[in-house]
């Protein structure tokens, strides 16, 4: 085997050892909510790690800024809200504010504040630069500043997302297997951005959505379902079969199956929240994100395929019993956290 696939099955026995690594990467969220007399209604929802142990991120405000009462804590399936008023000497606007303990996990938290005197802030710290000053936007021209920073959280995604690559990866085999062109490829991944772009704006706005968990599970499902198309492929051809749907017309499950992959961006962004005043614009950046990262993804997997242009039928048939089980192991352990997700009595 060449060095080139020796390093793709590296990159398969990695995802095997993270099964959930799209899905445990999220984002702080804290609302901030500026009354007169200086008090502040805090909300911070944190996520879970898999393990179920809450992510210890904390708000620091400058001196002079006091809480009042007890925090009110709701626990969910995935994340931790924290409720509490804080009273300041001070204004709001102008502060700077630090979060403390953001890491690799949960790299970065979208803040939004809405100041006494009507304006607000949309901004975003991540574990790089944990500082930000509390500012109200001088116009309405535009997106707000802070909201080019879903730019990176979308290319972060998807290529932290081992779930959505493979399912890319899958995807590019399977129209390469049938002997299809660029042509064939493009209109596969044309299909795919249109379907997950569609399904994403549709949950984000509210309109029509799935649960997290049943979409988790599907989506692992489709990863599972290209490498069986890929594995049954020479024997339908050995029996003088035509070539399956898949094979036939790639763009077909490239669309299918895009549909639920929005779904799963859709719970990223959701994890991570949208600023009620330019919900349009991150949405729209998010996606962009996505669409440029799965860009990359694709040119290094046709880089990689230019260096190895044949396979040899074993190594092939390795690569895609690696791919299945990958994927077949993430939906039994899915099927899991859902199964116990349902038992706490939520559908999340």
């Amino acid at each position: 085997m060449s060095r080139v696939l020796r390093c793709l099955a590296g990159v398969l026995v990695f995802c095997a050892c993270v099964p959930a690594l799209a899905h445990e990467l999220s984002s702080v969220v804290l609302r901030l909510t500026e009354a007169s007399g200086g008090q502040i209604d805090v909300l911070l929802k944190t996520p879970l790690a898999r393990s179920g142990e809450p992510v210890a991120v904390v708000p620091q405000f400058e001196p002079g800024c006091e809480p009042v009462g007890n925090a009110r804590v709701e626990r969910e399936a995935d994340f931790i809200l924290r409720q509490w008023r804080m009273l300041c000497a001070s204004a709001l606007e102008g502060q700077t504010l630090r979060l403390q303990g953001l890491d690799p996990r949960t790299p970065d938290a979208v803040i939004t504040a809405h100041f006494a005197g009507g304006g607000s802030a949309t901004l975003v710290a991540d574990r790089h630069d944990p500082r930000v000053v509390l500012q109200a936007r001088a116009d309405d021209a535009g997106p707000p500043p802070g909201l080019m920073a879903y730019l990176p959280m979308g290319i972060e995604h998807i290529l932290l997302g081992a779930d959505h690559l493979l399912f890319v990866f899958g995807l590019m085999w399977v129209v390469f297997t049938a002997g299809s062109g660029m042509r064939a490829l493009v209109l596969a991944l044309t299909a795919f951005t249109v379907a997950h772009s569609l399904t994403l704006a549709l949950a984000v706005l509210g309109i029509w959505g799935l649960p997290a968990r049943v979409t988790e599970v599907l989506i692992a499902l489709s990863i599972v379902l290209l490498a069986v198309e890929l594995a049954t492929h020479e024997s339908r051809r050995a029996q003088g079969l035509p070539p399956s749907l898949t094979l036939r017309k790639p763009w077909v499950a490239a669309f299918a199956f895009g549909l639920l992959h929005g779904f799963g961006f859709a719970g990223a962004l959701a994890d991570i929240g949208l600023p009620p005043e330019a919900r349009g614009w991150a949405l729209f950046l998010f996606n962009l994100g996505v669409e440029v990262g799965q860009l990359v993804f694709v040119a290094v997997l046709l880089l990689v395929r230019a260096q190895s242009l044949r396979l040899h039928p074993r190594t092939s048939a390795a690569l895609t019993t690696a791919l299945g089980g990958v994927a077949l192991f993430w939906t039994l352990d899915r099927l899991l956290l859902w199964s116990a997700t349902l038992q706490l009595g939520g559908w999340r």
